[in-house]
């Protein structure tokens, strides 16, 4: 049977939007800012699934099935900040309109250590009663001023990579790190600019194939994703990592929807033109690099925080299929020697 040609559409039609984001705030190391990098007075929080529970006042709130707290919760541990800032994780599950709850399952927290609630809507509504929007996370929670810094998970792993250096061991800081760490100021635009594309056309490509309301929708994300990964594809035949032999922030943005892919989006979400594992060697070895931690860069912050069964349970509740979640693949992750 003939294989249909992607489409060439450069634009993306589809009725679904990515939610924006309100708290633009930023965590600075300046005492006299707005939110100062402090020990004890941050709490992130993204949707997450998967939490240990800590009797910590701070925390980076996680959904340990989501792409987006993902990204941050990689970061959160490629920097070593468990003695700053406390992690927290809500469950999978959702009590309605009120989004997720704190109920043990999905190794969930009970009960939010930080302000003590129930349901993760409340900390929107304490941070801003008239707030109207998606509760969403990952957030960063200060604790003194009672309000969220920040719930853009970019935003976040920004903060969480540079703005603790002062209280972190030397060899973790950014500027002392082999290439001049997540974003140097060298890489900093281009980073920016493919960040910027595959935030759209991948990361949220996927949702955008899975969730389109029209053929035209389905078609133009379809033709966005895959000519992104050919590119992906492309950059890495002569490159260890997207920009070169360092580890940057584009790494960990692409690799928590590509971890995803062949396990979840390519059958959930229809994304089934091509697979990783199969239809491209060179992302594929950089995946796998990567999730085994053969390098030092990536220490043990990307298979440690990669939850393959919490994937597979979130994303078959987000497609409605609340009693059945598939079994394969066999493998979820092929060997390094593959």
């Amino acid at each position: 049977m003939a294989t249909k040609p992607l489409s060439t559409a450069p634009q993306l039609t589809s009725s679904f939007t990515p939610p924006p984001s309100k708290f633009q705030g930023v965590i600075s190391p300046d005492p006299a800012s707005e939110f100062p990098a402090e020990k004890d007075r941050y709490v992130s929080q993204r949707i997450s699934l998967l939490f240990s529970y800590t009797d910590k006042l701070e925390a980076l709130y996680l959904h340990l099935g989501c792409p987006w707290a993902h990204r941050t919760n990689i970061v959160y541990q490629l920097k070593r900040l468990q003695p700053i800032v406390a992690l927290s994780v809500v469950s999978i599950h959702r009590d309605g309109v009120d989004g997720w709850n704190y109920d043990g399952t999905s190794k969930s927290d009970l009960v939010d250590p930080v302000e003590g609630f129930k349901n993760f809507k409340a900390l929107y509504e304490k941070a801003d009663p008239e707030y109207q929007g998606g509760y969403t996370v990952p957030l960063i929670w200060d604790r003194k001023k009672k309000t969220i810094v920040n719930n853009d998970s970019v935003g976040i792993i920004r903060i969480l990579a540079t703005a603790f250096d002062a209280f972190l061991a030397p060899e973790i800081r950014e500027d002392n790190k082999p290439g001049g760490g997540l974003r140097p100021d060298s890489l900093a635009k281009e980073i920016d600019e493919l960040g910027d594309r595959l935030e759209i056309g991948y990361n949220w490509g996927t949702y955008l194939c899975g969730m389109a309301k029209s053929q035209a929708d389905y078609d133009d994300a379809m033709s966005r994703l895959f000519r992104l990964l050919d590119e992906l594809e492309k950059r890495l035949s002569s490159r260890k990592y997207l920009f070169g032999d360092h580890l940057t922030e584009t790494d960990i943005r692409a690799f928590t929807t590509s971890v995803r892919f062949d396990m979840a989006y390519y059958t959930l979400f229809m994304c089934n033109y091509k697979m990783i594992r199969y239809d491209y060697p060179n992302l594929h070895r950089w995946l796998r690099q990567i999730y085994y931690e053969v390098d030092e860069e990536t220490k043990d912050a990307f298979k440690s925080t990669t939850h393959f069964e919490i994937f597979m349970e979130g994303y078959a509740l987000s497609a409605k299929r609340m009693t059945l979640v598939p079994w394969g693949p066999a493998v979820p992750m092929m060997p390094l020697d593959a």
